[in-house]
């Protein structure tokens, strides 16, 4: 699980250093940063996850296609154009410096803190961007099993590849939601974690019957069902709206259960202690669906999954405020951060206290169906 993060001289970012929790909803304007801030961890990941000499920040590939340095160096940072990422899981922490040559950014020197303890590696020391003499690796595999699920899913189809050798860290489901059917598959029989059983059914034991409890909760009545096709490696996705419903492929119901469904089994299938992040779970969803999945996702961050969300949706927020208020979450384990387009203070954390409720508000936090109907009121006038 990773603790922190840090950032310097990455794209609209001089510096901004953010403590992460088990559940952590990045909110706020459009173009002020939360995708940036999520980028550095994906870039590592992709990195780490690449050819292991490889000498530089991966920033284009399977995950994220970044361009070049033009691209990510921060406009100011100055002749050196030093970028800096720094991660920190448990007491063990990494930060990685690297130089913008030509059009990538060769890794420079790496420091490692591990307690008290402090090493830093440069060259030779370095297998490409790893610590070659590093004592711990719990940042290495924070960032090199996190599961990223983008804002796009993959829904005009019914057949979908097998993640079979393809090395994926557990409940990987892919950036597009590619691999969620194979996983179903794959773990269906297995027994779901008490703790993430839908609170309905907790006597729903195998994990696909909890997909489907929480696909009806979502939705109600949905089910989703998936199996491998004879003498290949791929795998049919059917979802159906209600137990009498006749089976179809995703293409031909709501998109709203396309885009739910990897959600959901990346949540039921992730490992203990292992970082999801999400973006933008709310697409396609039904206001009280989105409630309903920010939820489920305060469920999953509090029974051992990381959960970094990307989200514009004020129902997915209210849906971890209940959450928080149930306890599912302590206030201590979800943060909210606002990023305002402020360069003086780009991001503000809000605070959550045990009945849900949100103290230290911004200017433009999900308030605009109040101004909407202020509006509509003539109350602004």
């Amino acid at each position: 699980m990773i603790r922190s993060l840090s950032i310097r001289n990455f794209k609209c970012f001089a510096a901004l250093d953010l403590e992460l929790a088990p559940l952590t909803l990045f909110t706020g304007f459009n173009a002020c940063g939360k995708s940036t801030t999520i980028q550095t961890l994906l870039l590592l990941e992709q990195t780490l996850r690449g050819p292991i000499s490889y000498p530089s920040l991966m920033l284009n590939g399977p995950i994220l296609n970044l361009g070049t340095t033009t691209d990510i160096v921060y406009a100011n940072a100055g002749s050196s154009k030093a970028v800096g990422i720094g991660v920190t899981s448990g007491d063990h922490a990494i930060r990685w410096q690297f130089i913008a040559k030509d059009r990538i950014l060769a890794i420079h020197d790496v420091e490692e803190m591990d307690g008290p303890r402090r090493f830093s590696y440069s060259g030779d020391d370095l297998i490409g961007i790893r610590p070659q003499g590093s004592l711990r690796t719990t940042v290495l595999s924070s960032l090199e099993s996190m599961i990223y699920l983008s804002p796009a899913r993959q829904v005009d189809t019914e057949v979908y590849p097998s993640a079979f050798g393809a090395g994926l860290p557990q409940g990987d489901v892919g950036s597009i939601g590619q691999y969620a059917s194979w996983w179903l598959h794959e773990k269906g029989d297995d027994e779901a974690l008490v703790s993430r059983r839908h609170p309905d059914f907790p006597g729903r034991q195998a994990l696909r019957q909890q997909v489907n409890a929480w696909m009806s909760d979502l939705f109600p009545g949905a089910e989703a069902n998936s199996r491998l096709i004879d003498r290949t490696n791929l795998v049919r996705l059917e979802l159906r709206s209600g137990v009498t419903s006749d089976w179809v492929r995703p293409a031909n119901i709501g998109y709203g259960m396309s885009y739910a469904f990897p959600i959901i089994v990346a949540g039921l299938c992730s490992a203990q202690e292992q970082t999801a992040i999400l973006d933008s779970p709310e697409a396609h969803l039904h206001p009280r669906a989105q409630s309903r999945v920010g939820h489920f996702l305060s469920q999953m961050a509090g029974s051992g999954t990381q959960m970094l969300i990307e989200t514009h949706s004020d129902h997915v927020l209210n849906g971890v405020r209940i959450a928080v208020r149930d306890g599912l979450l302590s206030p201590d384990e979800a943060a909210i951060y606002f990023f305002t387009g402020n360069k003086d203070v780009p991001v503000v954390r809000l605070s959550v206290d045990k009945n849900g409720t949100l103290s230290g508000l911004p200017d433009g936090f999900f308030d605009q169906a109040e101004r909407d109907l202020a509006n509509l009121a003539g109350w602004d006038s």
